[in-house]
């Protein structure tokens, strides 16, 4: 039996971005609009208490629907991670969004489309194309907000929470360089920290 429960629709803080595919969709995979957030963990207190109780309500109403069953939780999309920003290391709240383009009704066989996120600039007006261009590709050191769609789910892959970038608003956009990554090289090691709920079963 699949479980969904109602959305929750909120925000992020002013926050760094990274892995930014909004303007053009990531087809490496799937094709995917995704952006994700790094979030100071000062400012991310009120984010991060609002998607763990989406999260657990979800839950309860999974379980209340099936008391019987036993269910596994899926992947968080949001951790903690520390990272160098170039003064040191930070504690950062991630939030890692992502959308598909599309796909196929699995029942009818028929094709269906997502809408792309909607873009605002600094002065909060709707991006022209010149403007989406130019943000095409965002380096280390953007700054923006997401609006944040967020439902549960539960199913083969476990009980969890989907969250997509419904609209994008950059603050300041750096220029994309290449990095060491780009070209092969290994990312320098970084330690994730799980959320305190992590330490819970992942069965319940």
């Amino acid at each position: 039996m699949t479980t969904k429960r109602k959305t929750l629709i909120t925000k992020t803080p002013v926050c760094r971005f990274q892995y930014t595919w909004v303007v053009e969709a990531d087809t490496k995979y799937e094709p995917m609009w995704k952006v994700t957030c790094l979030i100071p963990m000062d400012d991310a207190l009120d984010l991060e208490k609002e998607l763990e109780g989406f999260l657990q309500e979800h839950k309860q109403e999974v379980k209340a629907a099936d008391p019987d069953k036993k269910f596994k939780l899926a992947n968080k999309p949001w951790s903690y991670e520390k990272l160098d920003d170039g003064e040191g290391e930070q504690d950062y709240f991630v939030v890692k969004t992502k959308m598909p383009t599309g796909g196929i009704n699995r029942t009818t066989g028929e094709q269906w489309h997502m809408t792309p996120p909607v873009l605002f600039n600094a002065d909060n007006q709707l991006m022209t194309e010149d403007e989406k261009q130019k943000v095409n590709k965002c380096g280390q050191g953007t700054l923006g907000q997401v609006n944040l769609r967020c439902q549960g789910y539960s199913g083969n892959f476990g009980v969890g929470v989907k969250i997509q970038p419904q609209a994008v608003k950059i603050h300041k956009h750096v220029e994309y360089v290449k990095s060491a990554q780009d070209f092969g090289f290994d990312a320098p090691s970084k330690a994730v920290i799980p959320l305190e709920a992590d330490f819970d079963s992942d069965e319940f």
